[in-house]
Parts: structure tokens; sequence; C-alpha cells
């Protein structure tokens, strides 16, 4: 038996809801919330009483041991229910008559507020038929709108979230759908598909739809894959992110299909094969679809064979989340000790590292560019400002594009920066702080990747140097550093973090009890995670090197609850990514002598893990601000993206 309640937190390890506090809060609305606001907005209309003497009534009741009226609505609700008084309607489902109240029906349900406030005779009548809804789950979803509590075993979720959904009871619905969520399997997760494609009900459409893609080579051969509804199939089919090496698995899970129940399926075929990818087949692959095709009597149209390699893939929507490598790039930085002025043998080399198989791969280099922004989207990499060796500052723009494996020039910034944030968030880049000829900066601009143009956004409330950045459920943070408070001889460490609110577009700063300095960031799961750095300043020499890490909640304090241990290094601003659930920390810096070495580690590790490899050139050190994600196609499909030679970008 599994029970949740609207004042209650699930707590995956036993499957049981622990009460706890108002972990909800207004987006989980309930009756007695719905009442209350009722109530509240009667005293606001009387005459004599107003909100603030409401407030104290409430306040002082609590004090003297007296019920609140928060806590009179709710026993009165459910004494009203228990004991049948006052109602007004009665709901019938499988013969079993329920008693209720079209007023608290209304308040929770939007199924049941449409029909009594419209003008159709349902809305007077006495008895309301609920037909195809079972009397079992009717009754849990009034015990739960009545009382607060929604009790049912796994066995019975399906079923109660096709009654809730049908009665539009959101509340529940979001309960039910955590549930199913948190109960994902392989024997399952196509049953929990069909139940949110069928409700479209999105939270849980892309938890399962997710789930199933990742599976996919596996489900479709499953018994219940054939069973999918010939729609759902296709939203399935038409996804990006099937993790699948070949588009052959694709094809031969339609076949399946088809095959299973052919005199009704075989007209559908058509249809189907127009979300299979021929494009990406190779030819054994394709004689293979041809072969089957004959068979069905129905001819494959391979009108995309004209097409130039370029047009092909983008006929046919691209390439899977599977026939990807993900991995990371490093920007490699020559070491200071060997840079010289006009040496334009000293490119800064671009590697992928193959997470899955440790292997490196080197790509178009940056000519003579060191220490750029650098950040990510899917196979497109993007690189802004950094240093030449002559000193001079950029204010380029490049990407590059993994699928054709080229370089290319978008719109400069509005000023060179150097050593600065640069990231991704909700389709746009943001260029903050850092650097130029003059010294820091404080400016900040963003570029909208579909417009094609920078647009400036508020300056940061002071500038910043030497800091660690991230970006975090919406927001781009800049943490710890140096600051010289408008006086460039007077550098002091910042001990706290600014972040700029993508909805408010305002910068907001946040103190804390300790410094970072050239510390690197990542952002992983609910926490931010700071990594390497150098030690706050002491009259022993000044800052020292150091593995310090630390975890950090979203308002600035440390999380208790994660351990991260230090790294086995000290090191400042480390290359930092993240693959699943681990953080990968890349080379570092220490002194002019660079870290050739790769540490990876995952929450509830006690210790770092090195891996194997390590950076491909020693004469080269990865760095903090030229680290991050990346995804590039399989070999086999690169002959068909990359027409072109790579070039790279002009300096």
């Amino acid at each position: 038996m599994v029970l949740l309640a609207v004042m209650s937190s699930h707590c995956p390890k036993s499957g049981l809801a622990l009460r706890s506090g108002p972990s909800w809060g207004p987006n989980w609305p309930t009756v007695k919330q719905a009442l209350m606001r009722s109530v509240k907005k009667l005293s606001l209309r009387s005459k004599n009483i107003t909100s603030p003497r409401v407030r104290d009534m409430e306040a002082d009741s609590n004090q003297t041991g007296m019920p609140s009226l928060k806590r009179c609505i709710t026993q009165g609700i459910k004494q009203l229910y228990q004991t049948q008084q006052l109602c007004d309607v009665t709901l019938v489902a499988e013969g079993r008559m329920f008693p209720c109240h079209r007023a608290i029906l209304a308040s929770v349900s939007l199924y049941f507020q449409r029909m009594f406030t419209s003008s159709f005779k349902e809305s007077r009548e006495p008895e309301i038929l609920l037909k195809e809804l079972s009397a079992s789950s009717l009754q849990t979803l009034l015990v739960y709108i009545y009382t607060g509590e929604l009790v049912f075993t796994a066995g019975q979720a399906t079923e109660l979230f096709t009654a809730a959904s049908r009665l539009q009871v959101m509340p529940a619905l979001q309960i039910i759908s955590r549930f199913l969520r948190e109960s994902l399997a392989m024997e399952n997760c196509l049953e929990f598909y069909m139940l949110a494609y069928s409700h479209n009900y999105r939270p849980l459409l892309r938890t399962t739809l997710s789930y199933v893609a990742f599976h996919f080579k596996h489900l479709s051969e499953s018994p219940a894959f054939l069973l999918l509804d010939f729609s759902a199939l296709i939203s399935i089919l038409s996804s990006d992110s099937l993790a699948v090496k070949s588009e052959l698995a694709v094809y031969r899970a339609v076949r399946c299909w088809v095959r299973h129940n052919p005199s009704e399926r075989l007209r559908k075929l058509g249809e189907l094969m127009a979300h299979v990818r021929l494009p990406l087949m190779t030819p054994v692959e394709l004689a293979e679809v041809q072969g089957d095709m004959e068979e069905f009597d129905q001819p494959v149209q391979l009108c995309w064979e004209e097409l130039r390699d370029e047009k092909r893939l983008e006929a046919c929507g691209g390439l899977r989340q599977g026939m990807y490598h993900e991995g990371v790039v490093c920007i490699g930085l020559p070491k200071w000790s060997e840079m010289s002025l006009g040496n334009e043998a000293l490119d800064s080399h671009v590697h992928f590292f193959d997470l899955s198989t440790e292997q490196w791969e080197q790509l178009p280099d940056l000519k003579s560019l060191t220490f750029p922004g650098c950040t990510s989207m899917g196979h497109k990499l993007y690189i802004a400002g950094g240093r030449y060796l002559d000193n001079s500052c950029s204010d380029n723009l490049f990407v590059y594009d993994a699928l054709w494996g080229r370089w290319s020039q978008l719109p400069s910034m509005s000023t060179t920066r150097v050593w600065h944030a640069f990231h991704l968030c909700k389709n746009k880049l943001y260029a903050a702080a850092g650097w130029d000829i003059m010294g820091p900066l404080a400016s900040a601009e963003c570029f909208d990747l579909e417009r094609k143009e920078w647009v400036p956004i508020s300056d940061l409330p002071l500038s910043l140097a030497y800091f660690a950045s991230t970006t975090f459920k919406s927001k781009l943070y800049l943490i710890g550093g140096e600051t010289n408070m408008g006086d460039p001889d007077m550098s002091t460490p910042f001990r706290g973090f600014l972040f700029y609110d993508l909805v408010s577009e305002a910068w907001n700063q946040v103190l804390m009890a300790f410094e970072f300095y050239e510390a690197s960031a990542i952002a992983l799961d609910t926490c931010i995670f700071v990594v390497g750095g150098l030690s706050a300043d002491t009259t022993h020499g000044g800052r020292q090197f150091t593995g310090r890490c630390a975890c950090l909640l979203e308002d600035g304090t440390m999380n208790q609850e994660v351990c991260i241990p230090p790294l086995p290094i000290s090191i400042s601003y480390p290359g930092v990514a993240r693959w699943h659930k681990r953080i990968y920390v890349f080379g570092g810096d220490y002194n002019d002598c660079y870290s050739s070495a790769i540490h990876y580690w995952e929450p509830g590790l006690l210790t770092w893990t090195q891996c194997g490899a390590c950076l491909p050139d020693p004469n080269y050190g990865a760095f903090g601000f030229g680290c991050v994600e990346l995804k590039v196609p399989q070999k086999k499909f690169i002959s068909l993206c990359q027409t072109k030679s790579a070039t790279s970008p002009a300096q």
C-alpha cells in the first residue's frame, strides 16, 4: 500500500510517503486552500474586518491553542464528507452512489467546475453518471479531495491516473505521475508511455519517451512494443533521441510491428517508412530494406539519392542520439614557458575526448588563440573572445559544427574579452565580465542564436576577475574571484557570487563566508560543484594551489548532505565537464606546469578516480575556460556529413 498526501514527501527507498511540512506550495492547490482563498476574498470585501485583522486573529488562535480558521475548514470538510451532510449532488460509478458537494468538487476538479458552471442540463442534475470510471478509483479521489490523503497500491496507479486525468484533478495527477516516473522500468515503460500519450500528459510523457528512446533497441524486440498504438509508434519513430547506432534498427522495429498484424498494419507501412531515415543507411542496409519492400509489394522511394550529402541529411531530419559519440572538447594551451611572441606554431589544439572509450581525436585548431570562452549545444561548439600570442584580445565569435567538421564565424561581440564567463542558456549565448586591454570588465551581453545578433544586458554590480562560472536553473553564476571595486590598484578577494536571473534580467549578489579564486564550477542535479583553485591569501607566501572541492546550493550555502572529496592534485582553473552522473576534471595549472591527468567523481564515491588516459599532448594543458561537452558523429556518418574539408577560423 502506498500512502501519498498533499502535505507529504515521497521516499523512493521505502516506497512510502513521509509526513513533512507543506512541501508542495501554491502550485499544489487543495480544496482547503481554495476555500481559504474564498474566505479571504470575502473578508477583504467586508467593511468591518480588514485583511490584517484576519491574520491577527489566526495568529492569536495559534498562540492560545484555539483552532485556526484553516484547521476549522479542514476538519469541517472532512466531517461533511464523513456525515454526508449538506450534499447537493450524487456521483454514480458502477452502480455505487457517492453524495458530494458541488462547490467542493468544483474547487479542485476542472471537469466538475466546467460542468457545474455551464448552461447545460448536467449542471443542474441531482445525479451525475460517470461512465468508464471505476467506483474504487472515484472513491479514492473523493477521499483525496475531502481529506488530502491519496492512498493506492502500485497496481492501482495506472487506473487512478486515468481517473484523475479524466476528472482533471491536477494535484492528484501530479502525485500519481511522480510515483509512475519513480517506478519506471523496462517491463512497464511502454505501458506508462502509452498512458501518458493517450492522456497527453507532458510531464510523464517526456520522462517515459526519454526512457523508451534510451532503451529503444531492446524494447523494440519485446512483446509490448508490438501492441503499441499506431500514432504512439509514430511519435517514437520521429524522435531524435533514439539511442540507435544504425537506422537499420529503427526499420527492423517497424518491420516487426507490421508483421505482427499484417492484415491491419501493412496499409500503414508507407506512413511508417516516412519516419525511417533511409539516407542514414549504408548500401548493404538499404539492400535489406529493398528486399523486404519487394516482399511487401511496397517499392521504396529513394528520391533523396540525387541530393548532395548536406541536403540529404537535412531531408531525413538529422542523426539520432545514438549515432553520436558523447565526449568533452578540450582547448589545449601551450605552456607559459614555451609561449613566444609571433610563434605561429603554438596554436591552441582542439581535441575531443570520447568518454565511453577514453580515446582522443584531434579537431581543427584555433589559430594562435588562448583563453577564449567556450560553450556548446549538441554538436555545435561556440568560441568567443580570447587572446592572441601578440597579447591582443579578440571579440570574435566562432562556431564549430561537428556534423560538417568545420568552423564558421558569427557576428562579433561589442567588446574584446578574455578569461570571461561564456555560457549557453535558453538558446542564447551569454558573455560576462572578463578582461580587455584596459583591465577587468563589468559589462555583459548575449547573442540570440535565432536572430544572430548581440544585445547588451545589465552590467555587473562590480568588475570581477579570476572567478568560476556556470549555469544553473536558468541563472548565470559567477563565483568568487577578485574585484578592484573601481580602484585598479586595489584588488580584493570577492567572498560571494553574482548570478544573472534570465527571468528578471537582473544581477543579484550573495555574500559567502569563504572565497574561491581561480576555481572551476559546474552544475550537477540540484547543486553547484566548485573544484580546485587557490587558497586564501596568507602572510606566508601568498596564495597556494589547492585541491579543495565544495558543493553549493543555489543560495550559496554549503550542501551538508553531499560530501565531495578533495582532488588528488592541487591545481587552479582545471577543465570540468559532466557526463551522466559524473564530474570530470581535465588538467589544470600549477605555476607554469600543466597537469595531464584526468579524474572523475560521482556522488556517493569517497575518492576521485584517475582515468587510464591523460591529455593527448604533454606540451599542452587543459584550462577551465576551454573545456565543454560536445557530441561528435560516429565515423560511419562522417563521410555523409562532411562534404568539404575542415577549415579553421581566421586570425
